[in-house]
């Protein structure tokens, strides 16, 4: 065998070359992208194509995916398109870059394959700057040209060395345009020469309400073009010198302010006389001719506080950029400037009638809002200066170790204490967000809706939940006040007298186990079972159960029906097998009728009262359809009763 193998060898070797030389078997002709993207060709066509997919090259962006369909590029973002565009990387190095090219997502911009628009741009002109950027600022009643003619005009669309991405470095840009000393120009300005000046503080770039681009607030002199009310003749040595310095000039006008800034605490700039500060005193696109924001202009000089508010949770007013709503931004006679003192500052937004209801907490009741609230921002919801837990037992030290126990109610144990408590004030004791009776069901209703209206144990329909548990933490299951029937023989005194004096109790009574046969907050079942009673009781007496399922076993009718409580008592008895009677006195409760002729014939003529009738029945179930014990004496079982017993 081996000799053919190595006379074969040849052969097979000439084959492999063959093979491999393409000179024999099907040659693989691998497809181009176009041949399965037939659409996207015809879509991109439509307009100018990425170089690379007009070379067919489309393998220089993307990995081919084979079988499993996926879009597998060979880099990510702005890396994959540096790879051609390497000189486009210099933008980066400048000042002032556009967010997406900082971000490096080139493709919001443009499109990667083909664009019917100059650079690949994904849509024409400003439409493409509004996919980012919202229409409305540049669209209101008067609009600059520049805007009109293209955003582009004015800002580079990738980076700057100037802010803002503009072109120029400010009144430069506008004087591409304008020409501040020609006479139209000045003659617009009232004859004053602004050359110069910053044309933004009066005009705003893109459009206004206003005529002439001019900002959306003015202060009266201005907006009644009555310049020289404040800055000499236009035609003097110093035109837009102001005719007062400082302060003086705007109590020439504002009289009352001046007094009313004497206050026992003056903001800084009021202090020094510098307005403008704070104030433009021409034009601005805020109330009252702020020259930003109100937020970012308090911040200007409030660099700490600004880093105090870069929290998770911020006081609304903060958040709106409403310091003003705490603060006068003039003078005040409280301290830090405030409006008001303690809670009455909160109640200028907040409720008053919220935090006045009967039961008052205590830091609300002391005017001390900012004992729990931080007044500016917090990582704690509500601004809380601490997590609620850990806030409340700052205060409440006693019930943090009282609550130190085994079992803690699930909101005590996550320090939510104001799921049940209104932490300012409430209606009820205890500030409870509702009624005692009603707290637990808000979240327990599922206990109710289970049983409602059937079988509710007296005290759980009430809602007194706390006659069996604590509200916070035990040292027992499910925070139960005591462990056992103790707890249940607090309202059940009189079973707690019976089982004393009984001579037999039910096992789960001696083990006060009263849970193993009674559901405590309620049954649908009668007597607050868990289960049917038979099967209830079968559930202990197992050796019972097996006994009912023999074959051709006959049943007793109180066990048939269930009824185990037909005889026995459930919780104690004076008579063995806690039955509720002994000898023929239980039995006399159904078969009242021993001096019916049929009952005394069925029993040989002989009288059965005073019988103990389990001498000879068994009490369950039996082979015999009497239900006679299975062993008999022999006379009983010959029915010669008359051997032992006189007849009468």
């Amino acid at each position: 065998m081996r000799l053919k193998s190595i006379r074969f060898l040849p052969f097979i070797i000439l084959m492999a070359v063959l093979i491999l030389s393409g000179c024999i078997g099907p040659r693989i002709v691998r497809k181009s992208c176009s041949d399965c993207h037939q659409k996207e060709v015809l879509k991109y066509k439509e307009g100018k194509l990425h170089q690379p997919l007009a070379d067919n090259n489309c393998e220089g962006c993307h990995i081919p995916h084979g079988l499993i369909g996926a879009l597998k590029l060979k880099e990510r973002d702005a890396r994959l398109c540096y790879q051609c565009h390497e000189k486009d990387r210099a933008r980066l190095e400048k000042t002032s870059l556009h967010t997406p090219l900082k971000q490096g997502v080139c493709l919001k911009c443009h499109n990667p394959h083909s664009s019917k628009v100059k650079g690949l741009a994904r849509v024409q002109g400003n439409d493409l700057c509004y996919l980012c950027h919202a229409k409305e600022p540049f669209t209101k009643k008067t609009v600059h040209k520049a805007v009109t003619n293209g955003c582009d005009n004015c800002h580079n669309p990738h980076s700057s060395e100037h802010g803002n991405n503009l072109l120029d470095k400010g009144n430069k840009l506008c004087e591409r345009c304008h020409d501040a000393n020609a006479s139209k120009f000045v003659n617009a300005h009232f004859r004053y020469k602004v050359a110069g000046t910053d044309c933004l503080s009066c005009h705003t770039p893109h459009s206004s309400s206003s005529d002439k681009l001019v900002r959306e607030y003015s202060h009266a002199p201005f907006s009644q073009r009555k310049c020289d009310d404040c800055h000499n003749p236009a035609d003097s040595k110093e035109p837009l010198k102001t005719k007062l310095t400082a302060d003086k000039l705007c109590y020439s006008c504002h009289t009352s302010l001046e007094n009313g800034f004497k206050k026992l605490h003056v903001h800084s700039p009021v202090l020094k006389g510098n307005c403008t500060a704070c104030h433009n005193p021409h034009v601005s696109d805020q109330k009252n001719e702020l020259l930003t924001a109100e937020k970012p202009l308090c911040y200007g000089c409030h660099k700490d506080v600004e880093k105090r508010h870069a929290k998770k949770f911020i006081h609304t007013a903060i958040a709106k950029g409403n310091c003003s709503g705490c603060h006068d931004p003039h003078a005040s006679d409280n301290k830090d400037m405030l409006k008001a003192v303690g809670a009455e500052l909160c109640y200028l937004c907040h409720k008053k009638d919220d935090f006045a209801k009967p039961v008052v907490h205590a830091p609300v009741a002391q005017n001390n809002c900012l004992s729990c609230h931080d007044a500016h921002a917090s990582d704690n919801a509500f601004e809380l200066v601490s997590p609620t837990g850990e806030l409340c037992y700052s205060c409440h030290g006693r019930e943090k170790k009282k609550f130190d126990k085994v079992t803690k109610h699930p909101k005590v144990k996550a320090g939510e204490c104001t799921a049940c408590h209104n932490p300012h004030s409430s209606e009820f004791n205890k500030l409870l967000l509702v009624k005692e009776e009603d707290l637990c069901f808000k979240c327990h209703s599922n206990l109710l809706r289970e049983i409602e209206g059937v079988g509710e144990h007296p005290v759980f329909k009430q809602g007194k939940c706390l006659r069996c548990h604590d509200a916070h933490a035990s040292n027992n299951t499910r925070q139960l006040l005591e462990e056992g029937a103790g707890l249940c023989y607090s309202c059940h005194k009189d079973t707690k007298v019976g089982l004393q004096i009984a001579k037999y109790p039910h096992k789960p009574m001696v083990e006060e186990k009263c849970m193993a046969c009674h559901r405590p907050h309620g049954s649908k079942i009668k007597g607050l079972l868990p289960r049917p009673l038979k099967s209830l009781c079968l559930s202990c007496h197992s050796d019972f159960e097996k006994g009912l399922k023999e074959k051709d076993i006959v049943i007793h009718k109180p066990v048939a029906d269930g009824d185990c409580q037909k005889c026995h008592s459930p919780h104690y008895a004076n008579e063995r097998g806690i039955l509720i009677a002994s000898g023929d006195t239980l039995c006399n409760a159904c078969h009242a009728n021993q001096d019916d002729a049929k009952f005394v014939k069925a029993h040989g003529n002989i009288s059965t009262k005073g019988a103990d009738c389990l001498g000879c029945h068994e009490p369950h179930a039996a082979k015999d359809k009497r239900l006679l014990h299975k062993v008999m004496h022999a006379p009983f079982e010959k029915e010669e009763c008359g051997r032992c017993h006189k007849r009468p």
